[in-house]
């Protein structure tokens, strides 16, 4: 019984310490400061982003995340780009031409199945073939880098042709600065 009212009164005394922390911390403060107008972008205060701004925010996000998450995909045993993975990548170089800023990884994957160094060496070729692509449309070889995952990340986890073609596949991933 004794312990638990210890506890109790040392737990009040450490909230008592910080409540007087906190009231001396904000009583130092001149009074010019406590005093001022509310705050402005000058100070680093967040203001109402723009509906304008917002829009073409909101914009941005759906053309990245379409950017990210729609995937090249391939053949089993194959690296050739066909017509549908140009089309994706044409849009992909275009955005890519709109946002100078922005740098990629170019991630080659395989499906489970073959020696290991055989898929890196087919996800390499598979990335090197998107590189290849995106260079030929203009954009500019520093923003790229090619690697390949061979069959180590796995998007789908199963048996089946229908499972396996998923991991067939390059994915641009946007390098954050």
């Amino acid at each position: 019984m004794r312990k638990a009212l210890f506890i109790r009164g040392g737990g009040l005394m450490l909230i008592g310490m910080l409540l007087m922390s906190c009231a001396t911390t904000s009583s130092t403060a001149p009074p010019e400061e406590t005093t001022t107008s509310p705050p402005s972008a000058a100070t680093g205060a967040l203001q109402p982003m723009p509906e304008k701004d917002q829009d073409a925010r909101r914009q941005y996000e759906i053309e990245r995340n379409r950017f990210i998450y729609e995937d090249i995909f391939f053949a089993k045993n194959k690296f050739q780009l066909d017509e549908q993975a140009r089309a994706l990548l044409s849009w992909k170089a275009d955005w890519l031409q709109a946002h100078p800023d922005v740098t990629v990884v170019i991630e080659g994957h395989c499906s489970e199945g073959g020696r290991a160094e055989d898929n890196m060496a087919l996800g390499l070729r598979r990335a090197g073939e998107v590189k290849g692509f995106l260079l030929h449309q203009g954009v500019a070889r520093e923003r790229l880098t090619a690697v390949s995952y061979g069959s180590e990340r796995p998007l789908a986890l199963g048996e089946g042709e229908e499972v396996q073609a998923k991991n067939r596949r390059v994915r641009l991933t946007i390098v954050e600065p």
